[in-house]
């Protein structure tokens, strides 16, 4: 199975992109893209570089949630952090349900469509993909189907 993720903006606050799954198309939303000096981008603030990636089943620990884990080693993407050993770069990328970009540390949301949402933590409207959970479940019956 090849998923695609074809990003059309990268601006200062935000990574937009499609996510192509099957014959499904989703919407995504991540943090802007931040160089760093070792390859990846920087931890927990940036979005994945371009690039192929293999995909993991995971479960988040701290919510339960079955997501998706990207590897790529040479663009400095690792599965898990004693994956890495001594090697620059970072690790813990999921793809998983938010609707908005602080949502994500590093990771990549999809949804179901792309809006402008009232974000109830800063009283303000900010672009947003929604319905994430829906995205997921159609993510999870393409990859894992019964």
């Amino acid at each position: 199975m090849i998923l695609a993720l074809d990003r059309y903006s990268y601006a200062d606050t935000e990574t937009e992109g499609l996510l192509t799954v099957g014959d499904h198309v989703l919407p995504t939303i991540e943090r802007p893209w931040i160089a760093a000096a070792s390859l990846g981008g920087k931890p927990f603030n940036s979005c994945v570089p371009d690039g192929i990636y293999a995909l993991e089943p995971y479960v988040r620990e701290r919510t339960g949630e079955s997501v998706y884990r990207l590897i790529n080693h040479e663009l400095g993407v690792y599965g898990s952090q004693s994956s890495m050993a001594s090697k620059p770069g970072r690790y813990d990328i999921l793809i998983h349900t938010a609707n908005f970009v602080h949502q994500v540390v590093g990771c990549i949301a999809p949804g179901m469509d792309r809006k402008i949402l009232k974000n109830n933590s800063t009283g303000g409207f900010e672009r947003a993909v929604a319905g994430s959970q829906e995205a997921m479940r159609i993510l999870k019956s393409v990859l894992d189907p019964l």
